[in-house]
């Protein structure tokens, strides 16, 4: 009986430790736990050992309730974070679901506390007292925090709570199925030498950091959302104010220390080197072993001050081969701007302030890079005068090319009338990038030129400006063009036709093809106009 008693116990034991480790209790069945093999990649993907070496041995207590969304990632987290512990020796680990676990006594057996995408804790101090106060005074009095993904998604009646992970769950327009940019912030921060001082792209599900809880003036934030990048900035459903949109921080709080990383909604995450790594990093800080600067750098407000004044001196006299600090610090800050308007028509003007200077010529270029991407209408006339000076030309025009509006089309416009040599045919060759029709008149008169590089250049210009204009006189061009030039205006003549097409001029887009599809004409241009005539006849009918 006796034996039989102690088996009943060790089972009973068994199965509570297992309960501890489940995530999610009311719903354990519906996860999808790591295969073997996921397993393995997990492994294979940890840093090798520690940081630094633990100044003594350091406990870690992985909490996994989910009383809201229950992300599928859960599981995945808990055992990657078991592999981190035992493959690093930076920690132990236990994971449970109870949040009795906060309570003092309890807790101060661990070093830090982890929320693994935990969603909905439903702790207040009104309801749950000793639990608030038991995590607090343990933050506080000098312990760790780490935040995975969706623990932002929490404590919405501990308004203390939110403000210590400094972030509240209202959205995320970057859903999981897309690939998102990402800059990095501190690049010579410890925590962040995995990504060697560079952006990346990657899949995973992005939260909105809305403001005051979230905040650059509260908080070191190592690396958000990269607005540059089209697909991150034009996101279905982002706002105004999305531009600043943390994805990973530290922060101090009392005496205690607190990481949050908003990676880690897709499986993937858990076999990412560099991700692994950034965790080990921000894990230690957590745990007090890896000693890291915290203090918050806030988002550059004004343009206004002396910093940015610097900074553009500095850009003046930037020369290639020096250092490009200066010329990066003021990118970031840019970047910060994205969807200020304000604040980017200040920076804008300061940008344009070197191009009227006795700048470099390296300066210059980084000036008209920057320019491409933030410039607007107020840049057209300073850039215009650029566009006949052969040695300005080409960094002028890579502004023009992309600002909108009719102001950068005429201006060069005007260039091909003023400029010479290969700044009159990169001014052609601008316009045709734009698809300019205005533009075709004047081009058009430019495709028979005796030069065969600014013929050359003007027939392709029309082929992509595409139109009635640019048809009626590609149409003339292809056949009395140069030899070395037919190839050019037949290539020409089919864009323009393909253009017109989709554009739903049918009876045009066929008369052109029909012009290539004659004897004399090369084969494979006849066949390439063969089978535009079949796409466009048939296209009314789908």
């Amino acid at each position: 009986m006796m034996r039989k008693s102690k088996a009943v116990c060790m089972m009973s034991l068994a199965v509570l430790c297992a309960a501890m480790v489940m995530a999610c209790p009311a719903t354990a069945q519906e996860f999808k736990y790591p295969t073997a093999e996921e397993i393995q990649k997990m492994e294979a993907a940890m840093p090798a050992e520690a940081v630094v070496k633990p100044a003594q041995p350091r406990r870690l207590l992985v909490i996994n309730r989910c009383e809201g969304f229950k992300h599928s990632s859960v599981p995945f987290w808990d055992k990657v974070l078991q592999i981190m512990g035992d493959k690093t020796g930076a920690f132990s680990v236990v994971i449970s679901d109870d949040l009795n676990m906060l309570k003092a006594d309890t807790l101060a057996q661990f070093d830090a506390v982890c929320f693994n995408n935990t969603t909905g804790l439903k702790l207040s101090p009104e309801t749950t007292p000793e639990l608030c106060k038991g995590l607090m005074d343990f933050v506080k009095g000098g312990k760790g925090i780490i935040g995975i993904h969706a623990a932002t998604d929490n404590f919405y009646d501990w308004p203390e709570a939110m403000e210590m992970m400094g972030g509240k769950f209202t959205g995320h327009p970057w859903t999981s199925n897309g690939t998102w940019a990402f800059k990095i912030d501190q690049p010579d921060h410890p925590l962040m030498a995995p990504f060697g001082g560079k952006g990346f792209k990657i899949s995973d599900e992005i939260y909105r950091t809305d403001p005051p809880l979230y905040s650059r003036d509260k908080a070191l934030v190592l690396m958000s959302l990269d607005w540059s990048d089209p697909a991150t900035r034009n996101a279905r459903g982002v706002r105004e104010g999305d531009e600043d949109t943390g994805i990973s921080w530290i922060k101090t709080w009392g005496k205690g220390r607190v990481f949050y990383c908003s990676l880690g909604h897709n499986h993937p995450l858990t076999w990412t080197p560099p991700v692994l790594e950034h965790y080990l990093r921000g894990i230690q800080f957590a745990l007090g072993d890896l000693k890291v600067d915290t203090t918050p750098k806030p988002a550059a407000g004004s343009t206004k001050g002396s910093e940015m004044d610097q900074l553009l001196e500095k850009v003046k006299a930037y020369e290639f081969g020096d250092s490009r600090e200066a010329l990066t610090t003021l990118s970031e800050k840019i970047r910060q701007a994205y969807g200020k308007t304000e604040e980017l028509k200040s920076i804008e003007k300061g940008l344009l302030g070197v191009l009227k200077s006795d700048a470099k010529y390296a300066g210059k270029q980084y000036v008209c890079r920057e320019l491409s991407i933030i410039g607007t209408e107020q840049s057209v006339p300073v850039l215009a005068p650029m566009l006949t000076d052969e040695k300005l030309s080409d960094m002028a025009r890579y502004a023009l090319e992309r600002i909108p509006g009719e102001a950068a089309d005429k201006a060069l416009l005007e260039a091909v009338s003023k400029a010479e040599g290969k700044a009159k045919i990169g001014a052609i060759n601008s316009l045709g990038e734009r698809g300019c029709r205005s533009a075709a008149s004047e081009v058009g008169k430019l495709a028979t030129a005796s030069d065969p590089l600014l013929a050359g250049a003007a027939i392709s210009a029309l082929g992509k400006i595409g139109g009635a204009d640019a048809a009626a006189v590609l149409t003339k061009v292809k056949d009395s063009a140069p030899d070395k030039l037919k190839m050019v205006a037949y290539d020409a003549c089919l864009k323009c036709a393909d253009q017109m097409a989709a554009e739903g001029d049918k009876a045009g887009a066929l008369k052109m093809y029909r012009e290539l599809n004659k004897a004399g004409v090369p084969q494979l241009v006849r066949t390439a106009a063969l089978r535009g005539m079949l796409n466009a006849a048939g296209s009314g009918n789908r």
